[in-house]
């Protein structure tokens, strides 16, 4: 048993692109759990909040599903009639692309202040801890995946930092509800950032998709 743990510790530390692929698996389930949570909350409480948040987290971990499921295949050495590496890379940033777009109704409504939900300082405080762990490691690991020949290791790495840079948005607006809630001021506030935030997740979605110009069957 021992030896068994110790050989997936070797593997997980030399291989980048195995323990990308196990981490985006467990992170696909996570997301799968996350769908279902939002979506019971969503038809209970007839909540556009979590039924938007649902529709996010069941695109996320369609893409991330889809995208294990390519690396699995051609781990075991599927053949290439079979399994087209170029057109899973573009059907999985047509649905990146939708998942932008399905961002726009719970940013909309942080802005707004329509996301009505009480935080105290201190589970702000630790939002915060936690998010700036997420955006630093995503903002790392993107950096290490770009020297990476494998495309799908860069997109989910890619994904994760999308992903960091919507909690970001999510802390925030804790943060503004922490501390006296949705004035003028911070609702103009929250908007610009919204926009910047939300800006750049397009854009980095657009840069990797047209990454698939280098791919081949």
């Amino acid at each position: 048993m021992q030896n068994r743990i110790k050989s997936f510790k070797d593997i997980w530390k030399g291989d980048y692109q195995y323990s990308t692929i196990i981490s985006s698996a467990a992170s696909a389930l996570m997301n799968i759990a996350f769908t279902i949570f939002n979506g019971i909350l969503g038809i209970v409480y007839r909540s556009l909040w979590h039924g938007s948040i649902c529709v996010y987290w069941f695109l996320l971990a369609g893409i991330r599903a889809a995208i294990v499921s390519a690396q699995r295949k051609e781990i075991y050495g599927q053949k290439k009639g079979e399994h087209c590496r170029r057109k899973v890379y573009i059907r999985t940033h047509l649905l990146l692309l939708l998942m932008d777009i399905s961002l726009i109704v719970p940013i909309s409504m942080m802005v707004n202040g329509r996301r009505n939900y009480t935080y105290g300082l201190i589970p702000a405080i630790v939002m915060a801890s936690y998010t700036t762990y997420r955006i630093t490691m995503g903002i790392i690991h993107f950096g290490r995946s770009k020297k990476n020949e494998n495309l799908f290791v860069s997109e989910l790495r890619m994904i994760n930092l999308t992903d960091a840079l919507l909690a970001a948005l999510t802390l925030q607006n804790a943060m503004i509800i922490a501390n006296g809630g949705m004035d003028s001021k911070m609702k103009v506030l929250s908007a610009w950032t919204s926009a910047g935030i939300f800006a750049a997740i397009v854009i980095i979605t657009i840069c990797s998709f047209l990454k698939v110009r280098k791919m081949k069957c």
